[in-house]
């Protein structure tokens, strides 16, 4: 019974089940329903997981337009996703994902694809303050729900023939710190595009990648090359950024340096290389081009270019090298501003230092290597002003041409530098010498020399200077400095032509110089001023003030001429250390004697150059010292008024004659009404011999006795004192203005003052000490 029973079932199941019939059938059945699920089950359980998980394990807002799936091709797209952060703001999302799983996949051990396509995709990264991300943020809760068999799962092996994204878009927002608060900066590439061939995750396998992007305020991004995942991450290839907007980088920049950039483009062609060995390399070439930066604040031209170059750009982090063929800087412009407290537009720019994360670790780290073959600079022009100079001046310097020489780091040797220019419209410009650009106070020798500058009519540092306006004429300057290990040696030449001062400017800081006279002593007969100022100091002092020190040196300059002005116009006319502006007289006379008239002479021939200057003579007198000759000429001329009224010849007017013997006794007895002439006759008998009693008269040492006492007896005023001195004045004049016509100067240059009673140290010479001042 048992026996039969089974036979029955295996002739059924026979009969009904495995018959031709019924296996089409249930063939039939699993294609509908493989069929049913691959079409519309399986987009939906997609769907589903998909938002639930972003819902339940990271609190995020998916949303999917639809799922499309084919169980035939293997095939999936996935269109209008949406992945929305916490905060509702869109963190990805894309307009289609299309996805072709071949086949082998089920036979190979890798998940192999046919093609991956993502169309339109959008991601929006944000940094925020604290420097945390939006898909840190995400990555952070991922990382929470992933167990620790997770962590350590292989990664699956995968294989895609061909990978395409168009028309991405990469928003990037960054939340920069401020003072009061946040700054928002906005990044985006636009019409990113990117295919990968024959993508793997097998190790040592590389595929070919190409990159292309745009950036939304400008420029474009190519790369083209091979990139390798494991089992380190590699990349190689050709790069090229065209004509990017620096402007985007300005939020960045003004973090360390207050400027803007109104505009430049930058533009970086050639082979990258990144690998474990190398963190990343780059040989090509570079150029910045329409480049110019404004000040922040001021908002004033600061640097700028048309465009700069070089053929050549090596660059290794490994090597920690840089190295460049000639940079070539065409149409530069810039303005260089030293301000009256030593300060410079471009040091007032830095606002702070970016700050190591590791001071230890940043201190003992290796610096860059930098090589530059040279830089060329081509019609470009430099608007420089100087207010710290005590002399200084503010030029642009235009159609500057030149170069600088090899500049590196690891040499001793300092870059040769050669530039010349042109000021305004007639003057010029020359820089020459050398400078170690990585350590310029250690090695430096500098000439800058300009010629034919209009000297401004006024500016800050012309009335720190001066405390006046300048009025005009023009500047030839030759700066040389030579700086040896901090040690400064310069030696400045100042070349003034026709310098006029004009009036005075209030100013606490103006030098207490009598400048009209020094102009007109400097001043030679061309209306050149000549000077010449060593200037020294230690550069690597704190407390060394560059200003102060040339300062001093033309300080030192001037009051040198101003306060011994005959000393340097003997030097002009080799007259040694003679004392030109002394001339002496003999008591009492106005007379000039020969060694003053030859002294005379060589000041006139020095004033013959110095055309501005004027001389002032005041006739000077002593008292005690020009009285006995005046007394005796008073008492000559008494004499021969008394010989006149008498009809007697003057010829002999002396006061001791013997023809005159009665004349002189008549003044004397006028003079010493109360002195008997006998009484006084007596004084000069002397008895012979005692045996005679006969007396001798001295007669002469009678008159003489008379002569003198009459001279005593004579009066001289102030204003007899007063001719004198006004005469010997005019003596002085009239050697300076009636000479040859060839030597004499204009006798506007000469003025008398009022005559001055002076001291006379010796007995034999009083002296007039003559004045000076500027026309």
């Amino acid at each position: 019974m048992h026996s039969g029973t089974l036979h029955r079932f295996g002739s059924y199941l026979k009969n009904q089940w495995a018959s031709p019939r019924r296996i089409r059938f249930w063939l039939l059945v699993l294609v509908v329903l493989y069929t049913l699920f691959g079409f519309f089950a399986l987009p939906w359980i997609i769907q589903y997981v998909a938002v639930d998980t972003a819902k339940e394990d990271f609190d995020r807002e998916l949303r999917i337009e639809s799922v499309q799936t084919n169980p035939y091709t293997l095939t999936l797209q996935i269109n209008g996703l949406e992945l929305d952060d916490v905060d509702e703001r869109q963190l990805l999302g894309w307009e289609r994902l299309f996805v072709d799983l071949t086949w082998a996949s089920i036979t190979n051990t890798a998940w192999s694809f046919e093609t991956i396509q993502l169309d339109k995709p959008t991601i929006q990264e944000e940094r925020f303050v604290s420097g945390e991300t939006r898909f840190s943020r995400l990555a952070a809760e991922n990382a929470g729900t992933e167990s620790k068999e997770s962590e350590s799962t292989q990664l699956p092996a995968i294989q895609i023939h061909t990978l395409i994204i168009e028309g991405g878009v990469l928003h990037f927002t960054d939340n920069l710190k401020n003072e009061n608060k946040p700054k928002h900066v906005s990044l985006a590439l636009q019409a990113v595009g990117l295919s990968v061939k024959d993508f793997t995750l097998q190790k040592d396998a590389s595929f070919p990648v190409r990159l292309d992007a745009r950036f939304k305020k400008g420029g474009q991004l190519n790369f083209d090359g091979q990139l390798q995942v494991l089992p380190t991450f590699a990349l190689e290839g050709s790069t090229s950024i065209k004509e990017l907007a620096l402007m985007q980088a300005e939020p960045y920049l003004q973090q360390f340096i207050g400027v803007r950039l109104d505009s430049g483009t930058l533009t970086l062609n050639g082979q990258i290389q990144a690998d474990a060995q190398q963190p990343f390399s780059l040989q090509g070439s570079a150029g910045i081009n329409s480049l110019s930066v404004r000040e922040g604040t001021k908002d004033e031209p600061l640097i700028g270019w048309q465009s700069l170059e070089t053929q050549q750009l090596d660059l290794s982090l490994k090597d920690k090298r840089i190295e460049a063929t000639p940079i070539i800087i065409e149409d530069l412009s810039g303005r260089v501003v030293i301000n009256d407290d030593k300060t410079t537009n471009f040091g007032q720019l830095v606002t702070q230092s970016p700050k190591a994360t590791d001071a230890t670790e940043s201190k003992d780290a290796d610096p860059f290597s930098i090589t530059i073959e040279a830089i060329e600079l081509a019609d470009s022009n430099l608007h420089f002003t100087d207010n710290s100079l005590p002399l200084p001046f503010s030029t642009r310097i235009h159609a500057l041409n030149g170069e600088v020489s090899t500049l590196s780091s690891q040499s001793a040797e300092p870059a040769r530098v050669k530039l010349e220019g042109k000021v305004a419209e007639y003057g010029s410009a020359r820089v020459d010498g050398s400078v170690h650009a990585w350590h310029p106070t250690r090695q430096t020798n500098i000439n800058l020399s300009f010629r034919n500058l209009q000297i401004p009519e006024y500016s800050p540092y012309t009335v720190n200077f001066a405390g006046r306006k300048i009025a005009g004429g023009t500047m030839d300057l030759d700066l040389d400095y030579s700086v040896d290990e901090s040690q400064l040696d310069g030696k400045n030449n100042l070349l003034l032509h026709d310098l006029k001062l004009g009036e005075k400017m209030a100013s606490s800081d103006a030098m207490d110089l009598p400048l009209d006279l020094a102009i007109a002593l400097l001043q030679d007969s061309d209306g050149v001023i000549d000077l010449t100022l060593p200037v020294s100091g230690d550069v690597g002092n704190p407390q060394f003030d560059f200003g102060k020190v040339t300062q001093q040196a033309v300080s030192n300059a001037i009051t040198s001429v101003v306060t011994a002005p005959f000393s340097f116009l003997a030097n002009l006319v080799g007259a040694g250390s003679e004392e030109l502006g002394r001339v002496e007289f003999l008591p009492g006379r106005s007379d000039l004697s020969p060694p003053q008239r030859q002294r005379i002479s060589r000041l006139r021939e020095a004033l013959k150059q110095r055309s501005q200057l004027v001389l002032e003579l005041a006739g000077p007198f002593n008292k005690g010292f020009d009285s006995p000759p005046l007394k005796q000429n008073k008492a000559k001329e008494a004499l021969q008024q008394k010989l006149a009224e008498q009809a007697r010849g003057i010829a002999n007017s002396s006061l001791t004659s013997e023809a005159n013997q009665d004349i002189v006794e008549a003044m004397f007895t006028t003079h010493y009404p109360e002195t008997e002439l006998e009484t006084v006759k007596a004084r000069f008998r002397e008895q012979q011999s005692e045996a005679t009693h006969e007396t001798d008269f001295d007669a002469l040492a009678y008159r003489n006795h008379l002569a003198e006492k009459v001279i005593e007896a004579q009066t001289i005023t102030d204003s007899e004192l007063k001719a004198i001195a006004n005469a010997r004045a005019e003596a002085v004049r009239d050697a300076l203005v009636n000479a040859d016509a060839d030597a004499a100067i204009a006798a506007d240059r000469v003025r008398i003052l009022e005559p001055k009673e002076v001291d006379s140290p010796d007995a034999e010479r009083v002296a007039m000490e003559v004045g000076v001042s500027a026309e």
